[in-house]
């Protein structure tokens, strides 16, 4: 079994369906295969959530290949991780990376999950290009509703973020240890909570250390991340989907799922029980024993 990162480059491709919408390019996106790479059968492609990373699925994902037998794919969306900053970050566009990857490597169809922001952009891509997409896991995000908190808190987080002064950081651990500091300071973040934010330091240009994440352009675009495309009214998504919430997270009120089904009709909908957003995280045996149900 081999865990191989590579570096793929994404030509530019016009989606039939932006038409009307924009052109838009695709980005070169950093990805790394769990499992061997014969794609005859459908991968899984994996897509983290807001301030994410593919190496927060790496356990995780390394266990969906044991249990499935399935490749598995986790990537780093644009503007996360090692793939490309841009100006520019709308479902449109993050789910025109993905149908770019599948198609680079030349892969009939493909099975998705997605975390938040990564389920949104999984959402966008099954409902403009289905015939790309084996089935769907959207993890505590809805297409309905929007949680308070994720307009509240994330604005608050990167701004944080953004005002973290990383003089004198000449390594990585010493980089994270100030951040910590300072977002424990502002009161956004307690210290012991502040794990996944931290895995977003790293070598920047000049040789020094910080965000790796464009949070320019992260803030900038945070209404188009809070929000659901509204031109996917009236699409529909007929393949295989399931939504898994954390019932301790209000990410997916069980009042959306009708308004779920007009865009995916045969939508499930399950909760792991005493977890919050970070579904796969907070309880990932529970989180994989449904993952592993559905995809096998």
């Amino acid at each position: 079994m081999s865990y191989l990162t590579k570096i793929i480059t994404i030509l530019p491709y016009k989606h039939s369906f932006y038409n009307y919408v924009h052109s838009r390019t695709a980005v070169d996106l950093v990805y790394k295969v769990h499992g061997n790479e014969n794609y005859n059968n459908a991968p899984v492609i994996v897509i983290h959530g807001l301030l994410g990373m593919k190496k927060n699925w790496e356990s995780v994902s390394k266990k969906i290949n044991e249990n499935t037998s399935k490749t598995v794919i986790t990537v780093d969306v644009r503007n996360h991780g090692e793939s490309p900053h841009t100006s520019s970050h709308t479902y449109h566009e993050l789910a025109s990376d993905i149908s770019q990857l599948i198609s680079k490597l030349s892969l009939k169809t493909s099975h998705i999950i997605g975390h938040s922001m990564g389920g949104r952009t999984g959402m966008v891509l099954a409902l403009t290009e289905p015939s790309k997409i084996e089935s769907l896991i959207v993890v505590d995000i809805s297409p309905v509703s929007t949680a308070g908190i994720l307009n509240d808190f994330f604005p608050k987080l990167i701004k944080a973020m953004r005002s973290t002064n990383f003089e004198g950081a000449d390594h990585v651990s010493k980089a994270r240890s100030i951040a910590r500091d300072h977002l424990a300071s502002t009161g956004v973040v307690k210290p012991e909570s502040s794990g996944f934010i931290l895995m977003n330091i790293g070598p920047v240009k000049g040789g020094s250390y910080g965000w790796i994440c464009n949070l320019d352009t992260l803030i900038k675009h945070f209404t188009d991340i809070a929000t659901f495309p509204s031109n996917l009214n009236g699409k529909q998504y007929s393949g295989k989907t399931l939504f898994i919430g954390g019932d301790k997270s209000n990410y997916i009120p069980p009042e959306d799922l009708n308004g779920i089904k007009k865009y995916f009709p045969k939508a499930e909908l399950e909760y792991v029980k005493g977890v919050g957003h970070n579904v796969h995280a907070e309880d990932p045996s529970t989180f994989l024993k449904i993952v592993t149900k559905f995809l096998t």
